[in-house]
């Protein structure tokens, strides 16, 4: 919408400039030129016909130079082309040798989005000679695509002087209706120009035209005027970014080279086999929210990578031909089990088609090798290294004793014995209730963990997976060997030799480049909103990303609904839960989107959606889960605090005068009574008999009875949430899609809109602690990850309210 504005601004503002006494358009040689307005997609759109600049065939930079007879003249051209803006440089000389410098700027953008109207373009250019840019001239064009078969464009140049010109052309690809052969193989145009001349205004004669791509890389063209009786000829050879040809007539000749921002098909096909050599570190998460905030301006930390940009960057590795696997060194990052399962679900579709993955470790840690055992066609290892396999834990600290000692009194309000996430305060061990939930959580994961490195490495390994992982840790890289955990154990630097060996290709390319899309028509597209709910659910405003914070998640939500263009909202959940009066207000806007708007609701979980988290979601029309998700814990909690002790321990007395028998209820330097903690009971159960409820209506299949005996605080894996019904089917984001289409009836293309992101300001990626590297160390890193949890539990609801709250998380559980 931006460039649409820009360019009618600059329409607007055309007629101010131009002085009407200038001479008439006067076309020099490369616009003069007859190019297939409908069709041109070469370096030369900005001058033919920018309204195709957004279709992103001319973006990058270019020279052409004129040829005559055969000799370079002082004549040339300068292109800086992007997507929707362009700046052309002619340098020439006139008759008196005399220096001539022609600026070109154009413009060129979609006229609407492609969820109303694809394929419509709009674009301007103005050019004015040496300095007088007020004595120039414009053109602009429309162009519209209705089907891959049809091009038709319109152009009009100077409409502000006296004699206007009109242009009109149609390209067809005929080979569009003929299935198994590309449609831009072959192109026929036909053009033709109204103007005026001596007698009036009047049509030309036709310009007809080929064009063909019989070979990839290889681009002929040719056009014949009937009126001037004069042909035009184009010919390039393309490699890689770089499109090198002539344009030429029977007095002309223009080489020129184009260095494009994306990939053109390459010269007969000739491609590299190539490994590409992705990196993956940092953090994983569902959504990266930004480190800090500066007014408008976002800095965001660019150690933290969201799941989807990965998972796209994979499937352009899957379908760029010269890909033909992924080679990943030491991938260090850290993420959820399930946000996992959702990475190796998209490195399994990688591999789908013939393509190979290989990992190659100095040290492979526990997770990193559940994972790359999982995928990997080859694993090689450091001669020096070990593998770290040693399966699941679980442990969390208890500072029941620690707070006595203080003289600080913990009141742990429970709906149920599993709904233990105050435990850490209100005990002094694992009661027998957690110990249950971890201990069905941990099998559930291990069995999953199990069956994926029995699919991706069993007939490699020398025992059962279960044997294997029992005889961990691997100290030794040989023992590693003799286990059929790894495959070689090499040095880097003889890590291409080995491929070249093992796999015939060893060429490796450090990112996946966007191709040029040689169709001509974009399908129309349907909207979904895509809103992410990541972090504790609080009252009050807060960053998305941080936490759920029910005023800027209700915001999102109700903007969603209301917005005619979205189809359907999806629910991303990555929450522990939190309050429940901000789960119950999310809730409710949530259904207003299904009630009010008649929009489905979709939720996709994915590390964790329990309590609260899954409150937020219980009334979608669809639930999706990854089969590790933490879910469930269907129950509340109220966590408080007496100091009395604590304040008599440190000299602070308390003196209170009160109108009202429960005014200073809950005070913090006073004991509670035993009618005030029945009053909190009490409410505790209402408050789960009213989530029950909640469930209870949202899922179809289950009623009061039969949620109660799958809920009280007890948390699932997702798996097991499938078997329970708590969940309607397991995947992830693309799973999710793929419900929405099922609930919307959509049968054509869905664009997954982000509608938690703002697009105003500025966004700044920075790395993180410069320190980082010396200061951590793994052992410090899971002592403190428990404090950390307190901590944040701590902060966010120190208030003393009702919570719905998971009682763990995944890293709780050590991989």
């Amino acid at each position: 919408m931006k460039h649409i504005l820009w360019s009618l601004l600059l329409l607007i503002s055309l007629p101010a400039l131009i002085n009407a006494q200038t001479p008439a358009w006067n076309e020099l040689d490369l616009t003069g030129m007859d190019y297939p307005s409908a069709s041109i997609d070469n370096l030369f759109v900005p001058l033919a016909n920018p309204s195709l600049l957004c279709t992103g065939h001319a973006s990058g930079l270019g020279w052409a130079q004129t040829l005559d007879d055969w000799k370079l003249r002082r004549h040339y051209w300068l292109f800086a082309n992007m997507d929707n803006l362009s700046y052309t440089l002619e340098y020439t000389r006139d008759a008196a040798d005399s220096p001539m410098n022609y600026h070109t700027l154009a413009l060129g953008s979609k006229v609407l989005p492609n969820s109303i109207l694809p394929n419509l373009y709009i674009g301007t250019h103005y050019r004015w000679k040496n300095g007088n840019i007020g004595r120039g001239d414009w053109r602009s064009a429309l162009t519209y695509r209705p089907h891959g078969s049809t091009s038709l464009a319109f152009r009009l140049d100077n409409p502000y002087k006296e004699s206007p010109a009109y242009h009109a052309g149609a390209a067809l690809r005929p080979l569009a209706f003929v299935n198994g052969i590309r449609e831009e193989r072959l192109e026929l145009s036909a053009d033709i120009d109204y103007d005026k001349d001596d007698g009036g205004y009047g049509f030309n004669d036709f310009v007809i035209g080929a064009h063909t791509r019989l070979l990839d890389g290889l681009n002929i063209g040719a056009s014949y005027n009937l009126d001037k009786k004069t042909a035009w000829m184009n010919f390039s050879l393309s490699f890689g970014k770089v499109d090198v040809g002539a344009v030429a007539t029977s007095k002309n000749r223009v080489p020129y080279i184009h260095f494009s921002d994306n990939l053109f098909r390459p010269f007969l096909g000739l491609r590299g086999k190539n490994w590409y050599e992705m990196k993956l570190e940092g953090k994983i998460k569902t959504y990266t929210e930004p480190k800090f905030k500066i007014g408008k301006i976002r800095i965001m930390d660019n150690q933290n990578k969201g799941i989807e940009s990965l998972i796209a960057d994979i499937n352009r590795a899957k379908e760029d031909p010269s890909v033909h696997g992924i080679l990943l060194k030491n991938p260090s990052f850290s993420t959820s089990f399930a946000l996992l399962q959702e990475l190796t679900d998209a490195f399994r579709d990688f591999k789908s088609g013939g393509k190979k993955i290989t990992f190659y470790y100095d040290n492979i840690g526990n997770s990193g090798y559940m994972f790359a055992s999982s995928i990997a066609d080859a694993i090689y290892l450091n001669p020096q290294g070990v593998v770290d396999l040693r399966g699941l834990s679980a442990s969390s600290p208890y500072f029941k004793e620690l707070l006595d000692t203080l003289g600080v009194e913990v009141m742990n309000f429970r709906s149920h014995k599993y709904k233990n996430a105050g435990n850490v305060f209100s005990e002094t061990e694992m009661t027998e209730a957690e110990r249950e939930v971890y201990d069905s959580l941990l099998q559930s994961i291990y069995d999953q963990i199990v069956a994926a490195m029995d699919a991706g490495r069993g007939d490699k390994l020398k025992s059962s997976v279960q044997e294997t992982i029992d005889a961990g840790p691997y100290f030794l890289a040989s023992d590693a060997l003799a286990a059929g955990l790894v495959d070689k154990i090499i040095y880097e630097d003889e890590l291409k030799d080995i491929l070249k060996d093992e796999f015939s290709f060893s060429g490796t390319q450090s990112c996946v480049p966007e191709h040029i899309n040689y169709k001509w028509s974009q399908p129309r597209e349907s909207l979904i909103a895509v809103i992410y709910a990541q972090g504790n659910i609080v009252m009050g405003e807060g960053e998305p990303g941080s936490v759920i914070a029910h005023e800027n998640t209700v915001k999102l939500i109700r903007e969603a609904r209301k917005n005619p263009m979205y189809k359907g909202i999806i629910l991303r959940v990555d929450s522990g839960g939190g309050s429940g009066q901000a789960s119950d207000i999310i809730l409710r806007e949530l259904q207003l989107a299904q009630t009010e708007n008649k929009k489905p609701v979709v939720v996709s979980m994915s590390g964790m959606a329990g309590s609260g988290g899954y409150y937020i979601a219980c009334g979608a029309d669809r639930i999706v889960a990854q089969p590790s998700t933490l879910t469930g814990s269907i129950g509340v909690m109220g966590l408080t605090f007496a100091l009395p002790r604590l304040y008599d321990k440190i000299g602070v007395n308390w003196s209170t005068v009160q109108k009202g028998v429960n005014a200073d209820f809950g005070a913090t330097h006073r004991y509670w009574t035993e009618e005030e903690k029945s009053r909190m009971s009490d409410f505790i159960e209402a408050y789960y008999e009213d989530f029950v409820r909640k469930v209870d209506k949202g899922r179809d299949g289950l009623d009061y009875d039969q949620v109660h005996a799958i809920a009280q605080g007890r948390v699932w894996t997702g798996e097991q949430a499938l078997k329970n019904g708590l969940v309607d089917a397991l995947g992830g984001l693309d799973t999710a899609l793929e419900e929405m289409r099922k609930l919307t009836g959509i049968k054509g293309h869905i664009t997954l809109v982000d509608a938690t992101s703002s697009d105003d300001g500025m966004e700044i990626k920075m790395g993180g602690n410069p320190f980082g590297a010396s200061l951590r160390n793994d052992a410090l890193d899971k002592f403190l990850g428990s404090y950390m949890r307190v901590y944040e539990l701590w902060r966010d609801f120190g208030d003393g309210e009702v919570l719905m709250l998971t009682p763990l998380e995944m890293r709780d559980i050590q991989f």
